[in-house]
């Protein structure tokens, strides 16, 4: 069988895989059978069709977590031939499961047929998008509640009110707040002295001179920031974040959303919006940038390349 998880909000996307793999080692504890694959990286593919073909250790049920699997056409066709080639939609002895941080839009972009086999009835499908208001804030109330903290109304909307609907960092935040006040009401005051509602204006200077394409102002940033003693892995994730939220931006406003629309629907703050909104960057090529930069991600985490020189070359190509 196959399980396929997509959508947006990529921390939830997390907890949800993680859970499937929790149960999975609690039915299973030897983890002989489990595997956990990065089809980015084209060796994955030679383990994959292995781990499919072999013989199950102690007769259990096998699970295959598979995750990049749209990132590079080569392995996407690849993959595609072997869910028909071995019938895994139907497998009996083992699951294939599929998580995708992107939303179907994109990964429709990206391989059509494969996205559109993954996403068919055949499958169980859970598309994990961004959340509603009151969707986000009864969800932080379940995170605060899993640490043994409380928090009322009034303050948990006056954090949802700096962070908006990005659960990573909404995550992040309550954590904080979780070890600051342990097993605690959670005030106002905490709020106010742990949670940083303000915009790293050097770090977005940056990323507006690469939405507005300007090559040399962008380098210069990039090399102020760098010189300033700044991790480039933080660049990183900061203009990937960025470029995610214009991605979807771009998308709401394709759709007819107004700016203020937009803004109530993502939770973002009205200068982030607003900058995204004037970007000369058509959809199409934001999804190629994007997908350049989690590809940096993946490179700098598996040691393959270096990060800073690697973000000099995105921005002058």
């Amino acid at each position: 069988m196959i399980i396929f998880l997509y959508g947006s909000d990529s921390y939830r996307l997390k907890q949800a895989k993680d859970e499937i793999v929790k149960r999975y080692k609690d039915k299973y504890p030897s983890g002989f059978n489990l595997f956990s694959l990065d089809a980015s990286n084209i060796s994955s593919l030679d383990i994959l069709e292995e781990a499919v073909k072999s013989l199950s250790f102690f007769g259990e049920h096998k699970l295959i977590s598979l995750k990049n699997i749209f990132l590079k056409k080569p392995q996407a066709d690849a993959i595609l031939g072997y869910i028909n080639k071995y019938n895994l939609e139907v497998a009996k002895d083992m699951t294939l499961l599929i998580a995708e941080d992107s939303s179907d839009k994109n990964l429709s972009i990206k391989h059509q047929e494969l996205f559109k086999l993954l996403s068919s009835k055949s499958s169980l499908v859970k598309n994990i998008e961004l959340l509603s208001d009151v969707d986000l804030e009864e969800w932080a109330k379940q995170e605060f509640k899993s640490r043994n903290c409380v928090i009322d109304v009034t303050n948990l909307n006056r954090l949802l009110d700096i962070v908006g609907n990005d659960t990573w960092r909404l995550n992040n935040e309550i954590e904080k707040l979780a070890n600051y006040r342990i097993s605690e009401k959670i005030t106002g005051a905490d709020i106010d002295s742990l949670v940083n509602g303000e915009i790293d204006m050097n770090i977005f200077d940056l990323i507006d001179a690469i939405a507005q394409k300007n090559k040399s102002n962008a380098t210069k940033l990039l090399y102020r920031e760098m010189k300033s003693g700044r991790d480039p892995y933080y660049v990183l994730t900061m203009i990937t974040y960025q470029f995610r939220n214009l991605l979807m931006i771009k998308d709401l406003a394709s759709r007819g959303l107004n700016q203020d629309e937009i803004i109530k629907k993502i939770g973002l703050h009205p200068f982030v919006t607003k900058k995204a909104l004037k970007s000369s960057y058509q959809f199409e090529e934001a999804v190629k940038i994007y997908n350049q930069l989690l590809a940096l991600d993946i490179g700098f985490k598996n040691g393959q390349i270096n990060l800073e020189d690697s973000l000099y070359r995105l921005l002058i190509s």
